[in-house]
């Protein structure tokens, strides 16, 4: 990131206002109210803050408007370029020449190290203003975003950093605070006060397959907060499919339900290496459904559950399946089913008849399926 043009001195204490908001911000009622809530607000930080600074990333409608009232007062400004190519996202020649207008007018100039412009580079720019800033203000209608990057979405970040923000509602014509005005007492969104303040670890219970362990978390404002957390091993879920669109579930009574579900084939990780979790995996398959895979592809890995329970899954797709079965475990009782992949999603939308771990992997195994699919009928184009 390069600083362009000149900035106050270190030494001295600042007070920085970011503001973001809607490109449209719908009729004259409403842009007038925008206009007159900002200005009563900057004014009257203006006369509180010997040195008051304006963070504003320049788009189009919202952020500009701002800048033209702080720059009409007299306000520091200090523009966030997104990325380099930053100018192109202005289609009209009128729109690049006040852009290029108020951006000289500026003290100075933060340009951010994405080149390209996207979704990612606008909600980094959005962030870093966050960061940066005492306080927010956002011009919004209070809804969720329509994309990445929308002002719902700066809404969110200071709300999950802790940075207090004035919401101008252009929808209800209402302004509100969130968050103390006269401190920002802030968590690094690059770790956790769970991670990093663990102070102590209980085992409050161990079974054959979990333990639950008690951790004391004390956090920045020095209260203290215990959370119980559930562990359980390393997992294998296999998804195997037959002939195109056949998979094969199976079915189990699943006491924490208490309900039979359809569910995967799996188990529990023995050996750690991506090789002996692939035999297990087979092993797996032929003991439950009495098939062998000639080929097993990664689909994804999760946690499952992770607010509450340490469960890691590898979820692995089986093909070339082939009869060589292995005895079933001790009181085991799983039924196999042959569904169609259509079948298998509208079970998953049935209520308790699939559990969440086999769908999450019938829906993701579905989409590849169908991006495949797409990625060949171009080619053939």
């Amino acid at each position: 990131m390069v600083d362009i043009k000149e900035s106050i001195p270190a030494h001295t204490p600042s007070f920085v206002i970011g503001v973001g908001g809607h490109q449209y911000l719908g009729d004259e009622k409403t842009q007038q109210f925008v206009m007159q809530q900002f200005r009563t607000l900057l004014a009257s930080y203006q006369q509180r803050e010997s040195h008051l600074i304006l963070y504003s990333a320049l788009a189009l409608g919202t952020d500009q408007l701002f800048v033209h009232i702080a720059l009409e007062l007299g306000v520091r400004v200090e523009i966030v370029l997104p990325c380099a190519e930053y100018e192109s996202i202005f289609s009209s020649e009128a729109e690049k020449q006040e852009y290029n207008r108020l951006l000289h007018a500026a003290q100075t100039i933060h340009q951010l190290p994405a080149q390209q412009c996207s979704d990612d580079a606008f909600l980094a720019a959005e962030q870093w203003i966050v960061d940066k800033s005492n306080l927010v203000i956002l011009a919004w209608n209070g809804l969720p975003s329509q994309g990445r990057s929308g002002t719902g979405d700066i809404a969110s970040y200071a709300r999950f950093v802790g940075c207090p923000f004035i919401h101008i509602n252009t929808k209800s014509l209402l302004v509100k605070t969130y968050g103390e005005k006269t401190a920002c007492t802030r968590f690094l969104h690059t770790t956790s006060p769970k991670q990093e303040f663990t102070v102590a670890k209980q085992q409050v219970y161990s079974g054959s397959t979990l333990v639950v362990n008690q951790y004391h978390v004390r956090m920045p404002d020095g209260n203290e907060v215990v959370r119980d957390v559930m562990e359980r091993p390393e997992g294998i879920l296999i998804l195997p499919v037959g002939m195109p669109d056949i998979v094969l579930l199976i079915e189990e009574y699943d006491f924490g339900a208490g309900v039979w579900q359809l569910t995967l084939p799996g188990g529990k990780v023995e050996l750690p290496l991506l090789m002996q979790i692939e035999e297990q995996a087979n092993k797996e398959l032929r003991q439950e459904i009495g098939y062998k895979a000639g080929r097993l592809d990664k689909l994804t890995d999760f946690y499952s559950h992770p607010g509450y329970i340490s469960h890691h899954v590898h979820v692995f797709i089986a093909h070339d399946l082939e009869w060589d079965p292995l005895e079933m475990e001790v009181h085991e009782e799983i039924k196999v089913h042959t569904y169609t992949i259509k079948d298998a999603l509208e079970a998953t939308m049935m209520e308790n008849r699939c559990d969440p771990e086999a769908s999450l992997a019938l829906w993701l195994y579905a989409q590849k399926k169908y991006s495949l699919t797409k990625q060949i009928e171009m080619r053939r184009e």
